[in-house]
């Protein structure tokens, strides 16, 4: 029997510091504040690039939703199609218990105020990613499982589907975004569940932009912003765009030429080990899709330049 991957460390979620009320967390689809019960447990996860934990203010941390990625309501101050990228915040703080959420008018990712603040909950924790984030399953509320605080534990495919990651991909709101850190039955069952909420074009799907049939031509971050994309490629063609390029001719060379920040390496669904460059084509009509972003099983990233 393999060793559970996962540990139990329940406490409370923040998404907003009651002390500086406009500079507090921003949380958005995928990732939210977690203050654990024992900092220790945090402290001993697994580190899947020899970085530790990133511990912010009132002691807690930043935790990355396992398996997922949901369309950004900011990064780098740029944003993907704010419809999609604020549902699945909205849809993620409700499913958390946060009632009535509201958010500064001159600050429209910081949240003003919740009905429920902070909120109990719990992860199944996974490990520490390369920006110092927990990578979890999270799930409101107390523990149902047979297992203390701390505790080892093996997660099969109906606890993933009780988690808040999972809720968001069956609305329609997440892309799959999987790593070799996660457990095959799970990766494999995640990509079933991708597969039916396109085929029922639920949520975002039908608004895709970029896909395996789809070709669009972008010259700026202006264009970018009203897409519905895959956010991992969306991210590296915004810093493209910041890097000074007005069309998608050098895109393909500039993110091969950094294959520690650029260029993940990923297992392609040939069986081959590839990278991100084989995810897209580039040509003179614009970029296009050669997998569907799911069907990619990504390496954990290395150690951040600092």
């Amino acid at each position: 029997m393999t060793r559970p991957r996962y540990t139990l460390i329940t406490g409370d979620f923040y998404i907003r510091y009651p002390d500086l009320p406009r500079n507090g967390p921003e949380p958005d689809g995928d990732t939210i504040n977690f203050l654990p019960d024992n900092d220790d447990l945090v402290r001993s996860l697994p580190r899947f690039s020899n970085r530790g934990p990133d511990r912010r203010h009132l002691g807690t941390y930043g935790t990355r939703f396992e398996g997922i990625d949901t369309l950004e309501t900011h990064f780098e101050n740029q944003h993907q199609d704010l419809t999609f990228a604020r549902a699945a915040r909205d849809h993620m703080l409700d499913k958390m218990g946060f009632g009535a959420v509201k958010f500064w008018e001159d600050l429209p990712n910081k949240v003003e105020s919740a009905e429920h603040h902070p909120v109990r909950g719990y992860l199944l924790a996974n490990g520490v990613e390369s920006n110092g984030r927990l990578l979890a399953l999270v799930y409101p509320g107390e523990p149902d499982l047979a297992a203390a605080d701390g505790d080892p534990v093996s997660v099969d495919v109906e606890r993933l589907d009780r988690s808040v990651n999972v809720s968001l991909v069956r609305a329609g709101l997440a892309y799959a975004e999987l790593y070799a850190t996660m457990p095959l039955e799970l990766i494999e069952h995640l990509r079933g569940v991708i597969k039916e909420v396109r085929a029922n074009a639920t949520g975002m799907w039908p608004q895709e932009a970029v896909t395996t049939e789809r070709r669009v031509q972008l010259t700026g971050l202006t264009e970018l912003s009203q897409l519905v994309m895959f956010p991992k490629l969306y991210r590296r063609l915004v810093k493209y765009f910041k890097d000074g390029h007005v069309d998608l001719a050098a895109f393909d060379v500039w993110v091969r030429a950094d294959p520690v920040d650029r260029d993940d390496t990923a297992l392609l669904p040939t069986g081959e080990l590839g990278n991100l460059h084989d995810l897209y084509d580039v040509n003179a009509d614009g970029i296009q899709l050669q997998f569907l972003p799911e069907e990619l099983m990504f390496a954990p990233d290395p150690v951040p330049h600092l």
